[in-house]
């Protein structure tokens, strides 16, 4: 059985944590990581996988030239994963009637 949690905000959860809290070996984990939830991404509209995909690829971009000696700040681009699954969470609960 897997440890990755069936529930939408659970997910959203413990990739915001795990973000949060350094888990990920590497770029290439978190992006890993973040491209196999597609059972997240069908419960939100087109435009947050698109969104997202836009962070993952500047994010390899990052991983590729060093980090903050490419074009692309890879602080910056971890912010902005944050942000994406602050918006993706409260989009969600808004679908849920929480908010």
């Amino acid at each position: 059985m897997s440890n990755i949690p069936a529930d939408p905000l659970l997910r959203i959860k413990k990739l915001s944590d795990s973000l949060e809290n350094n888990e990920f070996e590497n770029t290439s984990a978190l992006i890993f990581a973040f491209r196999q939830e597609k059972d997240l991404l069908r419960d939100l509209p087109a435009v947050f996988e698109g969104a997202l995909e836009s962070i993952l690829e500047r994010l390899e971009s990052t991983a590729m030239f060093g980090g903050e000696s490419c074009s692309f700040s890879q602080s910056d681009l971890l912010a902005a994963l944050t942000i994406w699954l602050e918006k993706a969470k409260s989009y969600l609960e808004k679908q849920l009637g929480i908010v």
